[in-house]
């Protein structure tokens, strides 16, 4: 019953901030809200945003969506949902990562292999020139870094510090990264 009357009030609340939010000061309050539910796993909240037309692809003051949020914190339920819902999975925050480097900075590889099945460029870069591949080479999930390479991803690519997912590796003095970087090539 509880949960049912918070679920009316934000009901309530969702609705009028959709229908009214003219300032920008409310639209901040929502987009919060929003991104906030995703980070906290809070589906139905998110359902409700929906519900009364909530853009899914908002970002936050770090440009992170609820796609992003949800990703990076190993949120699969909701992940699932808003992809299903239509977020973009392309979309960078203001560093330039996505959801899908999120997730493996994390480790949440379920998530990974999931976001590497959406329309977007395996290849997408951040503001520092790093990708997918390279974040796989630096957090050691070689079963990611095999998926990604099997589906496309350049290993040639070099960030701005001039390295590739191989040099990310050997920095990192990862051995059976180097050999599984080197052994798997386009």
């Amino acid at each position: 019953m509880k949960k049912q009357i918070t679920l009316l009030i934000l009901s309530l609340v969702f609705a009028q901030n959709i229908y009214s939010a003219d300032s920008s000061k409310d639209q901040t309050k929502l987009i919060k809200m929003v991104t906030r539910a995703a980070k906290e796993n809070n589906l139905a909240l998110i359902k409700e945003y929906r519900k009364y037309g909530g853009n899914l692809n908002v970002k936050d003051e770090k440009g992170y969506t609820p796609l992003i949020f949800a990703a990076y914190y190993g949120h699969k339920s909701t992940v699932d949902y808003l992809l299903k819902e239509g977020a973009n999975a392309c979309i960078k925050d203001n560093k330039g990562n996505t959801a899908l480097m999120g997730a493996i900075f994390k480790g949440n590889l379920k998530i990974a292999y999931k976001l590497m099945k959406t329309d977007c460029k395996l290849d997408q870069k951040n503001n520092a020139n790093q990708t997918a591949l390279m974040y796989a080479s630096l957090f050691n999930r070689q079963e990611i870094a095999k998926e990604l390479i099997r589906k496309g991803a350049s290993k040639t690519l070099k960030d701005n510090s001039g390295k590739s997912a191989v040099d990310v590796a050997k920095t990192q003095l990862n051995q059976e990264m180097v050999t599984l970087l080197e052994k798997y090539s386009h």
